[in-house]
């Protein structure tokens, strides 16, 4: 390429780059004198507003309240018999109730053995008997006669005999007095033996299990037959002991009663009252429990009235039986679904003044279902029953309660 070309080329290339140099400055003039005249306009942000924390709640029960304890027992016999022979021989009669079920009152005849070899011995221990009477009575006579010839001969003879016992037939009267006493308890073992032939009820029963039936030939001390009594059935329960001070045992004052007892029964059957009666004195190994013993009466409905239907009881069925113990005077009830641990302190979360209080308490008893205040609750005071997901005291809460506090 030539000179001259070489400065025409130069001259060109400067002239552009001065254009482009001129044209970006004018652009970024241009853009700057917009945003001078068209400033942009930023509003400060509204500060945050805090979460608000909607909850429910309810008012607090003060006042007096029974201490309910709910445990399972299990239904036992409170009076059991095996019913045995005494004497052997063929059973000749039995009682149309004597069968499992079957009822008997007190004294009355459940079965009979042949007592004929049994009345063949009373007739023969009678006739020992009269005999030895006899024989007695005769040695009375004979100890008057000797009596009476002693007393002749010394008016005779004027002179008192020694050994007048012998004399006067004593031994032999002591020996029929023996022989007379054997008899007699000869013929009342003979007429026991009888008696006992027919066997009856020693109380008010019902049959639970029947080992023997009409015909068979049994031995004495055999067992026939197992009797429940049915004037009052036991639940056996186990209780913590720290249960027991609330509960009430009844003493050897008339009149005196225990903690009520009521016994749900299945199968939509009802409910039985009792009481409780005592304490077996046992703990369980395992489950370190009280053994209590709570009593129904008439459970059988044996004795109810008649516009009235009582539901029976039946031997081995477990149930739930519901203690209503000593009585809680003077404190807070809530439900125990709202007592909440804070650092192993126990506290209830409380509405005050639009803010929330995480309120320590102390508890003198629970059960299953409420726990029992005694001091941290004033009467003014709601119960909040939401769940709080960070509960910290103090903070804002709205109450939004459908239809007012629960």
């Amino acid at each position: 390429m030539s000179n001259t070309k070489k400065k025409k080329f130069s001259v060109l290339y400067g002239f552009l780059r001065a254009i482009i140099s001129l044209s970006i400055i004018g652009i970024a003039a241009a853009i700057g004198a917009w945003f001078y005249f068209n400033p942009v306009h930023t509003e400060k942000a509204a500060k945050h507003e805090q979460r608000k924390v909607y909850v429910t709640t309810m008012p607090i029960s003060f006042g007096d309240f029974p201490v309910e304890i709910e445990v399972m027992g299990k239904i036992s016999p409170a009076r059991e018999m095996t019913l045995k022979a005494q004497v052997s021989g063929e059973i000749v009669w039995v009682s149309e109730n004597f069968i499992p079920g079957g009822f008997f009152e007190a004294d009355e005849h459940i079965l009979e053995i042949d007592p004929a070899d049994y009345l063949l011995a009373v007739e023969f221990k009678r006739a020992a008997y009269k005999q030895a009477r006899a024989a007695y009575r005769l040695e009375e006579g004979r100890q008057q006669i000797a009596k009476n010839e002693i007393e002749i001969l010394q008016r005779n003879t004027g002179k008192t005999l020694k050994s007048t016992d012998l004399a006067l037939r004593k031994p032999q009267l002591a020996q029929a007095k023996a022989n007379l006493d054997a008899a007699k308890a000869s013929l009342d073992i003979a007429l026991l033996s009888l008696d006992r032939t027919t066997l009856k009820a020693p109380f008010d029963a019902i049959v639970t299990d029947r080992n023997t039936n009409l015909g068979n030939v049994i031995a004495a001390q055999s067992q026939l037959a197992t009797l429940v009594a049915t004037d009052e059935y036991w639940i056996n329960i186990d209780i913590s002991l720290r249960d027991l001070p609330w509960l009430s045992f009844p003493d050897n004052v008339i009149g005196s009663t225990g903690t009520k007892a009521i016994v749900k029964l299945g199968d939509m059957r009802g409910l039985r009252e009792g009481e409780v009666f005592k304490q077996t004195g046992l703990i369980d190994e395992q489950s370190h429990l009280a053994g209590v013993i709570v009593r129904v009466p008439n459970p059988l409905s044996l004795e109810k009235d008649e516009d009235i239907r009582v539901p029976s009881l039946v031997l081995g069925d477990y149930v739930p039986v519901k203690l209503i113990g000593k009585t809680l005077t003077g404190v807070a009830r809530i439900p125990q679904q709202y007592v909440h641990k804070d650092n192993h302190e126990d506290t209830v979360w409380l509405e005050q003044g639009g803010r929330l209080v995480i309120q320590p308490i102390t508890l003198v008893y629970k059960d299953r279902t409420y726990a029992y205040v005694t001091e941290g609750l004033e009467y003014a005071s709601k119960l909040v029953t939401s769940n709080i997901i960070t509960p910290v005291a103090g903070i804002d809460i709205i109450v939004q309660n459908n239809g007012g506090d629960k």
